[in-house]
Order: C-alpha cells, then sequence, then structure tokens
C-alpha cells in the first residue's frame, strides 16, 4: 500500500500544479492592446499579410475603399524591384520589442512602442555577422492608438507608416 501511494502522489501533485497554473497563463494569453500591437507590429516588419487581421477598419481602408495593406505591399514589391532586390530582403526581424501603456480606457488604449530589428536573412548568416560586425541594427519608436472593435483589439491608424 506504500509503495502504491508513492507512485500516485507524483501525479497528485502535478494535476494540483496544472490546475494552479492553468488560470494564470490563461489570463496572461488573454488579448491586450500591447499583445495585439507586437503581434502586428512583427507581421508588419516581416512582411506577413496576417497583419490585415490586426487593424481596425479605419486602418485597413483607405477613403476609397483600398486596401492599405495591398497598397503597402506593391510599393514594398516596387521599391525592391528599383533597388535590384527580392521583397524578401526587405523583411526585418525584431528582436527586442517594447510597449508601454500610456494611456487605456474600455475602447481605445495609447501604447508606446519601440523595436529593434535586423534583417531577416538565415540565422547562421546572422551569427556571422555579428561576429564580424556586419549586421546592423535599425531601431524603430512610435506611439500606437489601439481601439477596441467587436470586443477585440485592433491597430489603429497612425503609428504604423502606411500608404494614405
Amino acid at each position: 500500500m506504500k509503495h502504491c501511494f508513492r507512485s500516485i502522489l507524483p501525479l497528485i501533485v502535478l494535476a494540483m500544479t496544472l490546475c494552479l497554473h492553468v488560470p494564470a497563463v490563461l489570463a496572461e494569453s488573454a488579448e491586450s492592446p500591447e499583445e495585439v500591437v507586437k503581434t502586428f507590429a512583427h507581421h508588419y516588419f516581416m512582411l506577413d499579410e496576417d497583419m490585415a487581421d490586426y487593424l481596425s477598419r479605419e486602418a485597413l481602408y483607405t477613403e476609397h475603399e483600398i486596401s492599405r495593406v495591398d497598397l503597402y505591399f506593391r510599393l514594398q514589391k516596387q521599391d525592391a524591384a528599383r533597388r535590384g532586390l527580392g521583397l524578401n530582403y526587405l523583411k526585418m526581424r525584431p528582436l527586442l520589442m517594447k510597449t508601454q501603456v500610456i494611456e487605456e480606457n474600455e475602447d481605445t488604449a495609447v501604447i508606446e512602442f519601440s523595436a529593434v530589428m535586423v534583417r531577416s536573412i538565415n540565422p547562421l548568416y546572422r551569427i556571422v555577422g555579428y561576429l564580424f560586425g556586419l549586421i546592423e541594427e535599425h531601431t524603430f519608436e512610435t506611439t500606437v492608438t489601439a481601439v477596441k472593435e467587436d470586443g477585440t483589439w485592433k491597430v489603429s491608424p497612425g503609428g504604423f507608416p502606411l500608404p494614405a
């Protein structure tokens, strides 16, 4: 009987630990305006079309109902072609993103955002580039306003440079 209790005890402790940590993890993963801004910024700098999912209706379309995301990608492709590069070369990988809420209420949040980025290249090349001082870090700072639309936080226009 004593041997059976010893084998069940770790399972009981594990179950209790999971029960205590699951609510905390779920609370942390709840969509906050800071997380939405960070996720949008990652998609924005990595030239991922999923960034449209994090834009408010006002930020997503121009006054003529043209998608700013489509326009942004068209301009990026033209810029890359003009420079003789592929679109992938323009991707920037955010390494360090920081947010600080300046003001927040039920429907809006003003957030200071800063990021340090490098070109999104093969990780091996990035390591070699760091060793020889060839990698250039780029910084980006802005103030972003997030709005709540249909119960989810979205990035409103003005924080990130999107075509008008």
